[in-house]
């Protein structure tokens, strides 16, 4: 596992030590960035993320490599949150970061909107949908701002009419989309 590009291209990161935390592969990372990169034209640089679900960190890292002004990184797992805390020390523990404690579904309003919101929650488990209705509900996101989400390729999901999607990639067993936040 290692970033991909950007400053810290190259770097690697630590590993997930069991089962339960399922980080987003190297390859489909390089593949999702390139999209919002090239593909929607918006890119990271400079913009707000939240990483909800975020297991190993492996999603904010790499848009913090690419110049992210901040990422907030959720989870609910006391292992991951670790996880994650090492492996932004790996980076040099930057200090346009923030940890939360929490579940992904049920995350409160900040202090600002996230320009980009990875959503990567652990497969078959339903949350995607109430994971974006309380997105909504606290208005964590800009107008016109992106919701991520990576689900497994099986899986039959379903989103609210604020979002269009307007990307989607399957690869292998996981399929991410990526949705464009409109009022």
């Amino acid at each position: 596992m290692r970033i991909i590009g950007g400053k810290y291209r190259g770097k690697k990161l630590i590993p997930p030590v069991d089962n339960n935390i399922r980080p987003t592969t190297d390859r489909m990372r390089e593949t999702l960035f390139n999209m919002l990169e090239h593909g929607s034209g918006r890119g990271v640089h400079g913009t707000k993320i939240l990483d909800l679900y975020a297991g190993s960190g492996a999603l904010g890292i790499e848009a913090l490599s690419r110049h992210a002004k901040h990422v907030t990184f959720v989870d609910n797992n006391f292992k991951s949150m670790k996880l994650i805390k090492d492996n932004c020390a790996l980076i040099g523990k930057p200090d346009n970061v923030t940890f939360i404690s929490s579940d992904g579904t049920k995350i409160q309003k900040r202090d600002h909107e996230y320009g980009i919101i990875f959503i990567d929650p652990p497969y078959r488990k339903n949350l995607i949908l109430p994971t974006l209705e309380n997105i909504i509900y606290q208005n964590l996101i800009s107008t016109d701002g992106l919701a991520v989400i990576e689900y497994a390729s099986d899986e039959d999901i379903k989103i609210p009419d604020q979002f269009r999607e307007i990307k989607m990639r399957k690869m292998g067993e996981a399929t991410f989309s990526i949705l464009e936040f409109s009022i």
